[in-house]
């Protein structure tokens, strides 16, 4: 689809009619008539950098990219996370990841995985994305923060399962500090 039909989706997806986005836009400074937005949104012309930002911001759209391009970025972290004896997930050290609509919306970030305990699901440098959830059930997969380290491995009663049999049970004492950053959703 084209820029000016996105555009009209989008004003109207927020349930604005044209007139309601004029005026929208003319309290932030910029001086439009209903008959130039229908111009955008048929195609006829486009609006400048400034004005489509801020029917962005207007309409609340949250990714641009993902909206106008059908593309989304992604943070994937650098340091690879565990799948064996574990490593710490730095918040700053990432980089962005273009990803298609194939990636589910609920998905936060990717990690890379590194070591073989989760075999055979999943393998060393595989990518694996994350949704953000500071609690997991029993049973379910997930990235977490132990004592320093982040790992991806299944929840037990009070422990972390690696898949791969070879690998023990990693103990959460009460004393320890542990953390869930999110669940494994692909």
């Amino acid at each position: 689809m084209n820029l000016g039909g996105k555009l009209l989706e989008v004003r109207e997806a927020a349930k604005l009619s044209r007139a309601q986005l004029v005026e929208l836009l003319k309290k932030r400074g910029f001086d439009v008539k209903s008959y130039t937005i229908c111009k955008w949104e048929t195609g006829v012309s486009k609006p400048t950098v400034e004005t489509f930002l801020a029917i962005c911001d207007i309409c609340r759209v949250m990714d641009i990219r993902q909206i106008f391009v059908g593309k989304r970025l992604l943070r994937l972290y650098d340091i690879p996370i565990s799948a064996g004896l574990g490593n710490y997930l730095d918040d700053s050290d990432y980089e962005m990841m273009e990803i298609d609509d194939l990636v589910p919306d609920s998905v936060d970030y990717a990690v890379r995985v590194s070591g073989d305990s989760m075999m055979p699901r999943f393998v060393d440098r595989q990518i694996i994305f994350i949704h953000e959830q500071p609690s997991l059930e029993e049973g379910e997969i997930g990235i977490f923060f132990l004592n320093n380290d982040a790992y991806l491995k299944k929840l037990g009663k009070g422990c972390l399962i690696s898949l791969n049999p070879e690998y023990d049970l990693i103990p959460i004492r009460e004393q320890d500090d542990f953390k869930v950053f999110g669940k494994v959703v692909g």
